[in-house]
């Protein structure tokens, strides 16, 4: 793809905006409240977390892919939740506290899992190792930038997010709307301007990609559903956490390849394709849930305000 390191700036820019943004809504509570009930939660971050990578690279030790497909597969399965899913699960009636809790707790963990996943997975897979190594050798980039760009792009913004959300609330929720929209605006227009500077390579793996990653988010939609049902979880614990572990934070995956990977161009597709599908997925979701009743007697975790 055509990227400069200017534009690398800019999007590491606005990726720790948009991190510093949602950070704001997160309060301790919430974790108090995971402490309570920690079963869920755990189950959706082993599955999140750990499973979809590792299943991730099974698939792709199966299937005969571009070497760039299969790593953009294995990043973005390494990446935690995307903020956007909150949203998702409100809409469907899901426990909202659950959700918001997975994603802070995802975000935090995917300082070290990230890296430490992706890297074992793509040494496991002999072709794609093969290829990574060789950009990487062309790029003079090792795997200990990849953690210095995870620290910059998603735990400074995300503990300052915090600190300013939980001392100062009232000045938090009065910025919180602006930084969401400025960070969600100007990252759309980087991705629309990037796509449309390679648009006939964009065509021209359409099909293969969107199916691909198609598949791959229908999975994360099933192991959703496994683990949910293996720790005895149903109605809106079980939505929330479908909607988490198939909402990936592609953004994050998206900046990591253009900042770490050269802008590999299928990497990049990849993640690009998971930004955009994994809405609609999501959206889906919304329409199949928001009018079918919730149980009774519901054991889900408190929202917490």
């Amino acid at each position: 793809m055509n990227y400069d390191e200017s534009q690398q700036l800019i999007l590491g820019l606005v990726l720790a905006v948009m991190i510093f943004g949602v950070s704001l809504e997160l309060r301790v509570a919430q974790f108090a409240s995971v402490l309570r009930r920690p079963l869920p939660v755990l189950a959706g971050l082993f599955g999140q977390c750990l499973i979809l990578p590792w299943a991730t690279l099974l698939v792709t030790l199966l299937v005969d892919l571009h070497p760039g497909l299969e790593l953009g597969l294995l990043l973005v399965a390494c990446c935690p939740g995307g903020n956007l899913s909150n949203v998702m699960t409100h809409l469907a009636r899901g426990n909202v506290a659950l959700s918001m809790s997975m994603t802070a707790l995802s975000s935090l963990l995917a300082l070290v899992l990230l890296p430490l996943n992706f890297a074992l997975t793509s040494s496991l897979n002999p072709e794609a190792s093969v290829y990574l190594a060789g950009r990487l050798q062309d790029l003079h980039v090792d795997q200990g930038s990849i953690v210095v760009s995870l620290v910059f792009l998603l735990g400074l913004p995300l503990l300052l997010g915090m600190l300013v959300g939980n001392l100062f609330p009232r000045l938090a929720e009065k910025v919180m709307p602006w930084f969401k929209r400025f960070a969600l605006l100007a990252f759309a227009v980087f991705v629309v301007g990037a796509v449309a500077g390679n648009w006939r390579m964009f065509v021209a793996n359409l099909g293969l990609v969107f199916f691909i990653v198609v598949l791959h988010n229908l999975s994360a939609i099933v192991l959703g559903w496994l683990m949910a049902k293996l720790a005895r979880q149903d109605g809106a614990n079980l939505r929330a956490m479908v909607i988490e572990i198939s909402m990936h934070n592609s953004g994050l995956a998206l900046g990591l390849i253009f900042a770490q990977f050269g802008a590999e161009p299928n990497m990049a597709l990849v993640a690009a394709f998971w930004g955009t599908w994994h809405l609609v997925s999501g959206g889906l979701l919304v329409l199949f849930w928001r009018k079918r009743p919730l149980p009774v007697r519901e054991e889900a975790l408190p929202c917490v305000s």
